[in-house]
């Protein structure tokens, strides 16, 4: 299991109309400190802006989803993996599209999350404009 790691991520579709994680991640012993917590040192908008000025083909090379090319990173439904040192434990906060038992297994396993240590909650930070009122 990879080292246990607080981040963002995206729920991508892949060219099979399945959800592809899109992830940034930080080892939760490099994070920062924000409040009780620990969290990714990169925000939405600015890893998204990296990965759109790698345009379509680029990401294609990099075996990346091409929605950073196409849309704006608050279009794609996304969240955000945090740890909350004090209770050993992550919060992962997500889109409600994303909180599918399946997704949440490639988040669990992509951010190396041990078993039983994390909690999966809404937030309305995390929600897709186009489920905006």
């Amino acid at each position: 299991m990879a080292a246990p790691c607080v981040g963002i991520f995206w729920g991508c579709r892949g060219q099979d109309g399945s959800l592809v994680l899109l992830a940034d991640k930080t080892p939760i012993d490099q994070a920062e400190d924000y409040g009780d917590c620990r969290t990714h040192p990169t925000g939405h908008a600015e890893f998204w802006e990296g990965l759109a000025r790698l345009g379509a083909s680029g990401l294609e090379r990099r075996g990346l989803p091409t929605d950073p090319a196409w849309h704006r990173y608050e279009a794609i439904p996304r969240g955000r993996v945090v740890y909350l040192p004090a209770e050993d434990r992550f919060i992962i906060y997500a889109d409600r599209r994303l909180r599918g038992t399946t997704f949440v297994a490639q988040i669990v396993a992509a951010f190396g999350i041990p078993a039983g240590r994390y909690e999966v909650k809404g937030d309305p930070h995390y929600r897709a404009v186009r489920d905006l009122p």
